[in-house]
């Protein structure tokens, strides 16, 4: 016994070491645990059954019932041995049988603590749940259910069978409470660490007694401590893997967001251009007529060449605030907020005036940011440009956006909010996800809010959330300022 006590106490240790060791690595084997010990308690049990079967159909045979008809006062010694066996983990303990061309079961005996609570000698008995009863007369085995009270008493249904018929079924409550308690400690080891290694000692006092006992437990043991840690050995390469897939997604987003970004700026070139190239042409066409009809003088001449070289100035200028614009950044620098919101509404100018959608600013934040001003131009000129599209979809007549600019505490906040009715409750909380768009494929990505919300949370780092307002959907902005 002491040999087996030191064996016992340095199994302990190593596994203790172990269990240091592991600490950082441990990926719980929770269900796998919960089932074995259920299994365990559930054989125990069924262990307990079997003894008394023997005892019973040794001392009174196979037909008990008519034992006890002719003997009645054997029905109270009976009683009292199955009493016997009532404790903290067996709560009821009795007999029945099912007579022929019967609905219900009779009582045989009954084991309760107290005789009040005892069924009468063959009175009638409902089961709860007729199907795991009828289960067992049909199959002939033992069955086990879980009650549905408060989760902790379990029943086992024991048939005793002769010629192949069930003489009568010997019927246990017993609790699982001890291996509920074993779950939730296995639920906080999840979830807490600094008291892992006390409820995994506790554990293992507990289960070095089967583990001592049982060979092939202690097998599987080892066999979990080494997949944890070949695990191990191989999460580092794993994550770095992850690692390198997600920043290939990353760089995919930001190439398919960039694309859709120049799309939206060649649109924008296109109406800033419109006008002085058609002002062009009618200079151009007016020369011509003239100069057919003889009429073209010098003066003529240089005025129109004048006036052609100032737009061709306009364009030329044009094309420098757009390469501006999309120009990556790799230093922050000092910027006014209303520079920047004023810079981007000169380049979104044009689209909205032709699309008869007014643009109202009530700029109250004057303070200097240090941040990547493009960046930032690109997030308000995505969710100008939504709130046009969202405007021209719904036929808002006549459409506007409101551009909002004032401090809250030590930040300056941009609020976008147009008059288009609001976003979709069941919507609004994806907006935001990648890929996900209200636009049909020809006209949407779904990457222009989701790249406006990395930007602003990454490189800014500041905050971009989006909810309804009295008209319409309102994107908020929220930066933090140098000096107020």
């Amino acid at each position: 016994m002491k040999k087996n006590t030191i064996i016992l106490s340095v199994l302990i240790l190593i596994i203790v070491v172990l269990l240091f060791w592991i600490a950082q690595t441990f990926q719980t084997s929770e269900v796998k645990i919960s089932k074995e010990l259920k299994t365990y308690q559930i054989k125990e049990v069924e262990s307990m059954i079997a003894n008394m079967e023997r005892y019973l159909i040794h001392k009174y045979g196979y037909d008990l019932l008519e034992v006890l008809k002719k003997k009645p006062y054997l029905r109270n010694e009976i009683n009292m041995y199955l009493t016997s066996f009532i404790s903290i983990k067996i709560k009821n303990l009795f007999i029945v049988y099912k007579p022929t061309n019967e609905k219900f079961f009779r009582v045989i005996a009954d084991g309760s603590r107290y005789k009040d609570d005892r069924f009468a000698f063959n009175e009638k008995f409902e089961p709860l749940n007729m199907k795991y009863w009828e289960e067992v007369l049909i199959k002939k085995k033992p069955i086990v259910f879980k009650q549905k009270i408060s989760n902790i008493w379990t029943t086992l249904l024991f048939p005793i069978v002769k010629s192949g018929k069930v003489k009568y079924i010997i019927v246990t409550d017993f609790s699982t409470f001890s291996l509920n308690m074993i779950n939730l400690n296995m639920r906080l080891l999840k979830n807490n660490l600094k008291n892992i290694l006390f409820f995994m000692i506790l554990t293992i006092f507990i289960l070095m007694f089967f583990l001592f006992y049982d060979l092939k437990r202690q097998k599987r043991m080892e066999e979990l401590i080494y997949k944890l840690k070949e695990l191990n050995e191989t999460l580092e390469e794993k994550v770095k893997e992850e690692i390198r897939k997600n920043r290939e997604k990353e760089k995919q987003l930001i190439l398919q967001s960039r694309l859709a970004l120049m799309g939206e700026l060649l649109s924008m070139i296109a109406h800033q251009w419109r006008q002085p190239l058609n002002v062009i042409n009618i200079i151009i066409s007016k020369i011509k007529i003239k100069s057919q009809l003889e009429q073209l003088n010098e003066k003529d001449m240089l005025e129109s060449l004048d006036k052609i070289e100032e737009y061709v100035k306009h364009l030329s200028n044009t094309i420098d605030d757009f390469r501006k614009f999309y120009r990556n950044e790799e230093q922050k620098r000092y910027v006014k907020i209303q520079d920047i919101v004023g810079q981007t509404l000169n380049i979104a100018e044009a689209s909205l005036k032709n699309k008869n959608i007014l643009i109202n600013t009530d700029i109250k934040c004057n303070s200097d940011l240090f941040t990547y001003p493009n960046e930032l131009k690109q997030v308000i000129l995505n969710i100008i440009r939504n709130a046009e599209d969202i405007i021209i979809e719904r036929k808002i007549s006549p459409g506007k956006i409101d551009i909002r600019v004032y401090f809250d505490k030590d930040k300056c906040v941009i609020e976008i909010e147009d008059n288009a009715g609001g976003i979709k409750e069941d919507i609004i909380d994806k907006i935001f996800d990648p890929y996900f768009t209200t636009k049909d494929e020809k006209n949407g990505t779904g990457l222009g809010l989701y790249m406006s919300k990395q930007i602003v949370r990454d490189r800014l780092k500041g905050e971009l959330i989006a909810y309804n307002g009295r008209n319409g959907a309102v994107f908020k902005i929220e930066l933090k300022v140098l000096n107020g």
